[in-house]
């Protein structure tokens, strides 16, 4: 090829070359990375594994991961975060294409997530619309759409006592349908995902006295704390479980006996 004709060759500026689908380019193996401890197996060296990541886990990575993920809006990515307090200048900065809600002008490597796509094909029967409470999800999803037949979860945890916890049950779901559908899932230890409470229920999870085992018992975190009255002009209440004001109504009990909240579920346990 002659410099004239490479002068005529198109140069992709920031994230265009990726907008476009297959995203992964054919690759058969996704590792999703998190930031947690078990962000330490992840197969670096191996070039058959695309590596895509929260930008939160980058101080951990020993090589450059070929995608990241940030799919929260604006208001959420423009504010520094407790893990890099310049997050938004340094997203202006990447040069790693990253899957974001849209193709933001001040974000070059910013490539929009193909939402309507995934919803329309994965949506569930059930509610009409995808069950998607975390990245994994949104990933997992993705890798389906293009023939990924290996996925690893790297730093990945939804502990139950964080609030990370409610968003557990989308991401074991999405590791069922991708079994289901054929996938290899490689999940690294130590992990909670898929692997707790680690007994059977009924056979394992009650001790010899008929009594449930704390594995089993619910884990509340009280992430905020609320007044007991709300303020004057307040648009909502953060509810305070460990207040009478703040739990839930219930139908009067009869002969004057009080509500069992310490089996009722708003009770904080350690």
């Amino acid at each position: 090829m002659s410099l004239k004709q490479l002068q005529l060759v198109p140069v992709s500026a920031g994230g265009t070359a990726r907008r476009r689908p297959p995203y992964f380019r054919g690759a058969k193996k996704l590792a999703i990375l998190g930031a947690t401890l078990s962000i330490q197996y992840t197969p670096w060296h191996d070039p058959s594994w695309i590596l895509a990541a929260h930008p939160c886990c980058r101080p951990n990575c020993k090589r450059e991961p070929d995608w990241y993920f940030d799919l929260h809006r604006p208001e959420c990515f423009t504010k520094p975060k407790g893990w890099n307090p310049t997050y938004h200048d340094w997203l202006k900065r990447l040069q790693t294409p990253i899957f974001m809600q849209a193709e933001w002008p001040e974000i070059p490597m910013s490539v929009r997530y193909p939402m309507e796509r995934i919803v329309a094909e994965f949506r569930s029967s059930a509610t009409g619309r995808g069950y998607f409470t975390n990245h994994v999800a949104y990933m997992i999803a993705l890798a389906m759409t293009e023939n990924v037949d290996t996925i690893g979860l790297f730093g990945c945890q939804y502990s139950a006592d964080t609030e990370h916890g409610v968003q557990r049950g989308s991401a074991e779901y999405w590791m069922g349908r991708f079994e289901q559908a054929g996938g290899r899932l490689v999940v690294s230890s130590p992990n909670n995902i898929l692997s707790q409470p680690r007994g059977y229920y009924g056979y394992e999870s009650h001790d010899d006295h008929g009594k449930l085992l704390d594995e089993y018992r619910p884990k509340l975190v009280k992430v905020y704390a609320a007044p007991e009255k709300p303020s004057a002009g307040a648009g909502c209440v953060l509810i305070n479980p460990d207040s009478a004001v703040g739990r839930p109504p219930l139908m009067e009990l009869p002969e004057g006996m009080k509500p069992a909240w310490e089996r009722s579920g708003h009770q904080i346990y350690a």
